[in-house]
C-alpha cells in the first residue's frame, strides 16, 4: 500500500506539472520534452537496480541522452528566419546552439521536463510492484488514480480559497465544482476535456500501462511512449491550432530517434 501511494505521488507530480507546464507552452513542446522519460527510467534502473550504465556497458543509452540533450535544444530554439539561420552558424559548435536554446527556456518548459521526472518513476515503482503482485494490476492502478484525486483535491481547494478563489463565490463554485461544471452550458467544453482525461488518459491508462509494466521493463515501455509527441503534435494542430515550426520539428525526431536508438539492446 505504502508503495502504491508514493507511486502515485510521482504520478499526481507528473500529471501537476504537465498542467502547469501548458499554461503557456504548446502541447507538443511539452509531449516533446515528456519524452525524455526514456532516460529517467534507466537512470533510475542503473541507481537502484545496479544495472551497468558506463559507455562500454551502455553505447546506445548515452547516444541516446546526446540525441535526447540535442532535440531540446532545437526544440527550445525560437521560431522565425532568424533562428534557421542561428541554428545553422550552431551546427558545427554544439555550445553555441545550447546557448542559443536556453536562453529561451521559460517555467514552462521546466515543468514539462519534471513531468518525465514524475512519470517516470511512475514507471519504474508499477514495474517492481507488478513483479511482485502480478495479478494487483487493477488495485495498484487505484491507489495511483487515488493518489492522484487526493493532490488534485489539495491542489484545488488551495487554489479556490486563495486571494478572490472560485470556491468563495457561490456563482463560480456552482459552475466550476462537480456536478455543476458537467451541466453549465458555457463550461461544456472544459466539462468533456475534464471527463476524457479524467476516465480515459488517466484511469484507463494508467491500467493499461500498469498491465504492460507487469509484462516489460518500464525502460521498454517508454520507449513504446516514443510516439506520444507525434500524436500531440497531431491533435495540438487540428483541435486548437498550433502550429510546428522547423526547430520543432528537428527537435522533436532527434528525441523520438532518442528513444530508439535507447531501445537498441532490449
Amino acid at each position: 500500500r505504502l508503495r502504491g501511494i508514493a507511486c502515485g505521488a510521482f504520478t499526481a507530480l507528473g500529471y501537476i506539472s504537465q498542467s502547469i507546464s501548458l499554461n503557456d507552452t504548446p502541447a507538443a513542446k511539452v509531449a516533446f520534452l515528456g519524452a525524455l522519460i526514456v532516460i529517467v527510467c534507466p537512470a533510475l534502473e542503473a541507481v537502484f537496480d545496479g544495472r551497468k550504465m558506463s559507455p562500454t556497458d551502455a553505447p546506445q543509452t548515452w547516444l541516446a541522452a546526446a540525441l535526447a540533450l540535442a532535440g531540446v535544444a532545437f526544440l527550445e530554439l525560437d521560431s522565425g528566419p532568424e533562428v534557421v539561420e542561428t541554428a545553422g552558424a550552431a551546427a558545427g559548435s554544439l555550445s553555441a546552439m545550447w546557448a542559443s536554446a536556453t536562453a529561451s527556456v521559460g517555467w514552462g518548459d521546466l515543468w514539462a521536463v519534471l513531468q518525465a521526472v514524475g512519470f517516470g518513476t511512475s514507471f519504474y515503482l508499477t514495474e517492481k510492484m507488478m513483479a511482485r503482485e502480478p495479478s494487483q494490476a487493477l488495485s495498484i492502478t487505484a491507489a495511483q488514480v487515488s493518489t492522484v484525486a487526493l493532490f488534485s483535491a489539495v491542489w484545488a481547494l488551495w487554489d479556490g480559497t486563495g486571494d478572490g478563489g472560485w470556491l468563495l463565490d457561490e456563482s463560480t463554485r456552482a459552475t466550476y465544482a462537480l456536478p455543476g461544471l458537467l451541466f453549465a452550458p458555457q463550461m461544456r467544453t472544459v466539462a468533456l476535456a475534464a471527463t476524457w482525461t479524467g476516465l480515459i488518459t488517466t484511469a484507463a491508462n494508467r491500467f493499461a500501462e500498469t498491465k504492460a509494466l507487469g509484462k516489460m521493463s518500464s525502460s521498454q515501455a517508454s520507449v513504446l511512449l516514443a510516439t506520444e509527441p507525434l500524436w500531440a503534435a497531431l491533435f495540438g494542430a487540428t483541435l486548437i491550432g498550433e502550429s510546428l515550426g522547423m526547430n520543432d520539428g528537428i527537435g522533436g525526431a532527434l528525441i523520438v530517434l532518442a528513444c530508439v536508438v535507447n531501445s537498441a539492446d532490449e
